[in-house]
């Protein structure tokens, strides 16, 4: 579909018609024969027609007022073609190009005007004030359209950054969902995988099915922000603190020893909630899967206005039988620092004294836009 601007047509007919009368009793009475009344019919029609199609009123109107002043029936300085000009530029103009205009106007103005009158200083000054006239329309056209031009651009990168930080927003929601989800999978078929009780193996597997099912719904929440409009999703609340006792116990079936602790008097907006939890969701998650075993520290206290959370390992075990892997630039980390740094926070993952690991967040409490 090919995009209209509003400088593309509409305009007010009465306002063209009142302009040629206007321009018509100032410079064109009396009439005193047909041609100048025939000249005049041509120029108002030309006007009329100016915001339906500007280029052929310009031709219109122009050619009328060079007629009137070669016969030295008008003493208009093309007045009237400079209030159709400004609709020609405001169509389709530049800046750039108004010596040209300038220069084919001057000397056809200037041709036309000695032929009307033998006052040399007649003509120049008439000369020079038609194309001040139509310079000025020419400027002011050609200003407004590049103006509405970069306002429209301005508005439409808006609208893709909009449109990026949202999509960028799903992906980071989807990588939460997805590798949370597959690395307490893979831990917990693992551990089954070696369990010789048939008990213990039936109560893996229902622990793979329950979070199978946990991130189908997740998933489904979050696909959901990018469906049409006249598509359906069911609707499930966003993860928060009061889901993190379920995640918790959720990873001690997959061999982590977790000690939680929330502390969080004050009420927490939605979007510091959901960032808390995907923190401490990459942080279990992470340490299943390179320090099996290991025994886990959450912590979400409030203090000075931020909520604080940090996630604190102990390194692998003796018995997991395989070392950490050196710490890289996972999108894992990468999206909760953007999550982090959109709530006007800053996260920080490093090493402990110990071969263990550390995520440390500080989140303002103050409503932000939704991470």
């Amino acid at each position: 579909m090919t995009q209209r601007h509003w400088f593309d047509g509409g305009g007010s007919t009465r306002w063209d018609a009142g302009a040629a009368l206007l321009c018509v009793l100032v410079f064109w009475l009396p009439v005193s024969s047909w041609g100048q009344a025939g000249l005049i019919g041509v120029l108002v029609a030309g006007m009329v027609l100016r915001a339906r199609r500007p280029v052929a009123a310009f031709v219109l109107v122009t050619a009328a007022t060079l007629a009137g002043a070669a016969l030295g029936v008008t003493q208009d300085p093309f007045v009237a073609s400079a209030w159709v000009l400004y609709r020609v530029a405001l169509a389709r103009g530049t800046v750039r190009s108004l010596n040209a205009v300038a220069g084919v106007a001057g000397v056809t103005i200037a041709g036309v005007a000695f032929l009307g009158t033998a006052d040399a200083e007649s003509t120049v000054r008439y000369t020079l004030l038609s194309l001040l006239a139509l310079a000025a329309a020419w400027v002011l056209g050609a200003t407004t359209r590049r103006a509405a031009l970069q306002a429209e651009q301005a508005m439409l990168a808006e609208r893709q950054a909009a449109v990026t930080a949202e999509r960028l927003r799903v992906v980071r929601e989807v990588h939460d969902v997805v590798s949370h989800s597959l690395g307490t999978i893979a831990v917990t078929a693992g551990v089954g995988a070696r369990a010789d009780d048939p008990g213990r193996l039936r109560g893996k597997l229902s622990q793979i099915e329950t979070v199978s099912r946990q991130a189908l719904d997740e998933l489904r929440t979050t696909l959901s922000a990018v469906r049409g409009a006249g598509e359906s999703a069911e609707r499930h609340p966003q993860p928060g603190l009061g889901d993190l006792p379920a995640l918790a116990e959720r990873m001690r079936g997959g061999g982590l020893t977790v000690t939680l602790t929330v502390s969080a008097p004050v009420a927490v907006p939605a979007g510091v909630e959901l960032a808390a939890y995907r923190i401490v969701q990459e942080g279990l998650t992470n340490a299943a899967r390179h320090a099996p075993g290991t025994h886990c520290r959450v912590s979400l206290t409030c203090a000075d206005g931020n909520l604080h959370v940090s996630v604190t390992d102990d390194g692998p075990s003796a018995s997991a039988g395989r070392p950490r892997p050196p710490d890289g630039p996972g999108f894992g980390l990468v999206g909760l620092r953007e999550r982090v740094e959109l709530l006007g926070g800053h996260l920080t993952a490093r090493s402990g004294p110990s071969p263990g690991f550390e995520l440390h967040a500080t989140i303002p409490l103050k409503e932000a836009p939704s991470a």
